[in-house]
């Protein structure tokens, strides 16, 4: 991905009156991506919805890091579990249909 496509973290942060360091703290947990180059640090396009998602969660509920590490892993599972289900709703139609 080119630098052009990316969105620097600074300037976000500078828009959003956000500081650094909570986007910084996000990335050490995993809870989102960044990519550095040439020692500046950049966020994906479709990274932002995750991390106003979280900076919500942060700010406006109060939650601390480790919450959000655990919310984060639980919608995860969530997501993981509705594709199954959808999955397998499509293989019983494929099944009922055949009877």
């Amino acid at each position: 991905m080119s630098t052009e496509e990316l969105i620097s973290v600074e300037l976000y942060c500078r828009h959003e009156d956000m500081d650094l360091t909570f986007v910084q703290s996000l990335a050490d947990r995993g809870l989102i991506q960044v990519v550095v180059r040439q020692q500046n640090t950049y966020i994906a396009p479709e990274q932002v919805t995750q991390l106003e998602k979280l900076a919500r969660m942060h700010f406006d509920l109060e939650i601390n890091l480790e919450g959000l590490e655990a919310i984060s892993h639980l919608l995860e599972r969530v997501e993981r579990m509705q594709q199954e289900l959808r999955a397998m709703e499509e293989r019983l139609r494929l099944y009922e249909g055949e009877g």
